[in-house]
């Protein structure tokens, strides 16, 4: 071997080495990188998880935190009895189990999202004092922003419908009522998991938060929306109703084939004429109802503590006239959840910025003294001013004079501004919704939204508002 090839050799060699001492240290980088996000940021989701076997060893070790409601209401509690085994109650029973959730067969609700919490002490030389006395350590209870008298007001109200009721401060982002029916006992779900879980009405079903349904015309929000953004002469485009708008393809019907007449864009959205929106709808194209959706931030879930489905307006730009003209109206493909519904409305009311959602309040020690706060948080602007002050307009005229004019929801101490929406189901009843929110002295004050499934003519989701709001206001 010459002495240029023995050189040759060597440097190759060195290069090799070189490239596989890289290779080894950005494998050991990336190990760090990977632990350090497993330890740091994955810690509480894995702590949470109710498929850890660690959270066994802690429950036996810990007694559960409460959960509490906004003025102090025990809704969840952990009851020590004289044999020294503990359990939990839950005094409000079927009315918050959703929300409050449960333990004891894994965690739900904000037993589950709030586990770390409710099983830690707040501080390590509680934990120690505890370890040193031989005794439990108390976990920390959380207070909740859940008004429970009028979520058990919310949910008797319902009555025997499967439905969900959301009500929220829009002002904050604070949730007051969440309501989902048909609901469950917590304290009774250990025992009787099997007869509650195979039941058809599915009670275990997060009806406000993780149901989606279509929104019928309450979508017109969305639709009208639209047409500010993208219309200029909207104001300009008037359509003369006989009842039924035909398509190439499809007919769209006003509810009860009602003939609305000649109507613009503010009567049309006070008599929620289908064939209005429908024509206006393919008129702007399935781009301008997308864009808007996505521009609404339709689909996200905003940060809320519980789970979420994600709502979804589906229409594509070469779907037929018969599909963009049912998606204006509500329906086609296009799903939404009753909170993401609720969201949308607390944006309007709020002159266009939304406010992160919680349930949170705060987190207590055993003595009651705060230990975390949370405070209402702005999450950003969803809509402009003035395109909220033009949904609001439109609102006020569905309770003036349009379809919910005749639900008691006239009032000397607050104002409502609403839309109704009647959505079509396949086989079954027609669901009812109603979405709305309330002005004091002209401020945002309440945020509410009801479905009710297959109400058909028998309940009208903005009549169960009215009642809501009678009772609200008379207790507050």
């Amino acid at each position: 071997m010459t002495p240029s090839e023995k050189s040759k050799r060597q440097h190759d060699h060195k290069k090799t080495f070189q490239v596989i001492k890289w290779i080894f240290v950005v494998m050991v980088l990336s190990l760090v990188v990977w632990m350090g996000k497993i330890m740091v940021k994955d810690q509480p989701s894995i702590k949470a998880n109710e498929y850890n076997p660690a959270n066994q060893t802690v429950e036996a070790q810990v007694t559960r935190g409460s959960i509490l409601g906004r003025n102090g209401e025990e809704l969840a509690y952990t009851e020590t009895e004289e044999d020294g085994t503990e359990r939990r109650v839950y005094p409000y029973g079927e009315c918050l189990a959703h929300v409050v959730g449960y333990t004891g067969r894994g965690n739900a609700g904000l037993e589950a999202v709030e586990n770390t919490t409710l099983t830690t002490a707040p501080s390590l030389l509680n934990q120690l004092e505890s370890w040193a006395n031989d005794t439990k350590v108390q976990g920390q209870s959380i207070k909740t922003t859940i008004d429970p008298d009028l979520q058990q007001y919310c949910y008797s109200l319902l009555g025997g419908y499967q439905g969900a009721v959301v009500i929220t401060d829009p002002t904050t982002g604070q949730t007051l009522a969440e309501v989902s029916a048909p609901s469950f006992d917590p304290s009774m779900l250990v025992d009787n998991w099997e007869s509650i879980s195979e039941r058809s009405d599915s009670p275990l079903y997060a009806r406000a938060t993780q149901g989606l349904y279509a929104p019928g015309s309450t979508f017109k929000i969305v639709t009208a929306l639209a047409m500010y953004r993208n219309m200029p002469d909207y104001q300009d485009y008037y359509y003369t109703c006989n009842g039924v708008l035909e398509l190439s393809n499809t007919t769209i019907a006003c509810s009860g084939g009602e003939a609305h007449g000649t109507v613009g864009i503010t009567d049309a959205f006070a008599y929620s004429c289908n064939g209005f929106f429908g024509s206006a709808g393919v008129k702007m194209g399935a781009s301008a109802l997308r864009q808007t959706a996505d521009y609404l931030n339709i689909g996200n879930d905003f940060g809320y503590e519980l789970p979420q489905s994600t709502s979804q307006v589906v229409v594509k730009d070469n779907d037929s006239e018969g599909m963009v003209a049912q998606t204006a109206i509500g329906q086609g493909e296009t799903l939404m959840t009753p909170f993401a519904l609720n969201q949308l409305t607390c944006a309007i009311a709020n002159g266009g910025a939304l406010y992160t959602p919680y349930l949170v309040d705060s987190v207590t020690d055993g003595n009651g003294a705060v230990v975390k706060q949370n405070l209402p948080k702005l999450w950003g602007t969803i809509m402009k001013p003035d395109e909220a002050a033009f949904e609001e307009n439109l609102m006020a005229g569905v309770v003036q004079y349009g379809t919910a004019a005749y639900d008691g929801l006239a009032s000397d101490s607050y104002t409502v501004y609403g839309k109704t929406g009647t959505a079509q189901v396949e086989g079954q009843e027609d669901n009812s919704w109603f979405t709305c929110y309330t002005k004091v002295d002209g401020q945002p004050d309440l945020a509410v939204t009801i479905l009710v499934e297959n109400a058909g003519d028998q309940v009208r989701a903005a009549s169960l508002t009215a009642q809501i709001l009678s009772y609200y206001y008379s207790t507050h």
